[in-house]
């Protein structure tokens, strides 16, 4: 891949060019997953094919050693990727629900110190972990309001308390879009004693994500957002904050030493983000994330920021002119995200009739886009908004998409008369 490439880049993602019942596809739907990236499928594929072997302190030959180096060098990108202070805060994970459960289940919490607060805009993969533990009367946890589409900080202020021990936000909402203002969220919880836990899974993608810089203890995101494999993530937990959790899950290659304690056995676990990869790693999956991160550096976040706010600019004029839609949120806030949502105005269409429409009527291509709730049961209830239709984009995204996309709206309307 050339440096400094021209965006969009859809040619770096195979699925683009493929048809699917002869029809050309038009992808909308990043938000959800974001379509592969060539380099991070190759270095997928290359490592199982080429390597295969175990990597870490397991084996001491030369497949394991060329395995570890390039794992060493994958965890180095991702937390130049990331922002951290060095590769030692970087724990690798499945994705976003997994790094959530473990920072959930990590965490430690005092019968003192035992509240935690999320954000209105969570996604479940946030959301249920600690409602599981609140279940159980570990935790007590709380919900900031929603005040125009965003948590109410006012009321927020008002909750925050010496009982308070966590306070976990998204960046970027997934259901509204838009990026909410974590600083001063982040801020506010420090300044009352609370750790702050950032879900970016929305927000790495296409912005800068400076973890050390973000006022957060920890934050995590999903490779499969920003075009590698499936099944990889990144929970990144600052030094100080990742020497006070305790392991999530146990296994091989988190142990420093068993030992006979008494009439039974003493465990000693290793330090930094060994003790949280318990168990053979995902290897292939991690050499093909820091792939993605390659690609995502080589386009610069400016450049795709830029980019993003074109789309979106773009694609709030051409919807601001459909009588029967309302789109969630105001341009300005919304050119800071990456994904548009809209509703039906006074019921004028079902949004899951739209998405047939979208995906049957054209003879020559079909529109991936979203509609329901988004995983975000949180803002839909406190909203009140039952589903909504979202358009979502990444680095392939082009203004033919947005043209394409409304005059396929207009073209629904058309036959609604």
């Amino acid at each position: 891949m050339k440096t400094n490439p021209v965006l969009p880049l859809a040619g770096e993602f195979p699925a683009l060019g493929r048809k699917f019942g002869g029809r050309k596809m038009i992808y909308l739907d990043s938000a959800c997953t974001a379509l592969k990236l060539r380099p991070a499928a190759e270095a997928q594929k290359a490592f199982l094919l080429d390597l295969g072997g175990c990597g870490g302190s397991r084996s001491s030959h030369a497949l394991a050693r060329a395995v570890e180096e390039k794992c060493s060098a994958a965890r180095a990108a991702a937390a130049e990727f990331t922002g951290a202070a060095g590769p030692g805060e970087i724990i690798f994970t499945s994705g976003t629900t997994e790094a959530a459960n473990m920072f959930a289940g990590a965490f430690p919490f005092t019968p003192a110190r035992n509240e935690v607060i999320l954000s209105p805009l969570e996604h479940n993969s946030v959301f249920l972990p600690f409602h599981e533990l609140s279940k159980t009367g570990k935790i007590k946890l709380r919900i900031i309001p929603l005040k125009g589409l965003k948590p109410d900080l006012a009321a927020f202020g008002r909750m925050l308390g010496r009982r308070t021990a966590l306070v976990c936000a998204a960046r970027a909402s997934n259901f509204f879009g838009g990026v909410t203002d974590f600083g001063r969220l982040a801020a506010m919880a420090r300044s009352a004693g609370a750790a702050v836990f950032f879900d970016d899974a929305q927000y790495a993608p296409t912005h800068a994500v400076r973890a050390a810089e973000s006022g957060a203890d920890a934050l995590a995101f999903s490779g499969h957002k920003l075009g590698a494999p499936f099944g990889t993530g990144v929970l990144w937990v600052k030094k100080g904050t990742l020497a006070g959790l305790k392991p999530f899950k146990t296994g091989g290659g988190m142990v420093k030493s068993v030992a006979r304690s008494g009439r039974g056995f003493k465990a000693g676990y290793l330090d930094d983000y060994q003790r949280f990869e318990a168990g053979i790693q995902n290897y292939a999956g991690a050499i093909g994330l820091a792939e993605a991160f390659k690609v995502i550096k080589a386009a610069g976040p400016e450049a795709v920021r830029a980019h993003m706010r074109m789309l979106l600019r773009r694609a709030f004029s051409a919807l601001s002119g459909f009588r029967r839609i309302r789109i969630l949120g105001e341009a300005a806030d919304l050119e800071r995200g990456a994904m548009l949502s809209f509703v039906p105005v006074k019921n004028a269409f079902a949004p899951a009739d739209l998405n047939i429409f979208l995906n049957s009527y054209f003879k020559d291509r079909f529109f991936a886009v979203r509609t329901g709730r988004h995983c975000a049961d949180l803002a839909s209830l406190m909203s009140g908004i039952r589903e909504t239709v979202r358009i979502s984009f990444f680095l392939h995204t082009s203004k033919s998409d947005i043209d394409a996309f409304a005059e396929a709206l207009e073209q629904y309307f058309s036959f609604l008369k």
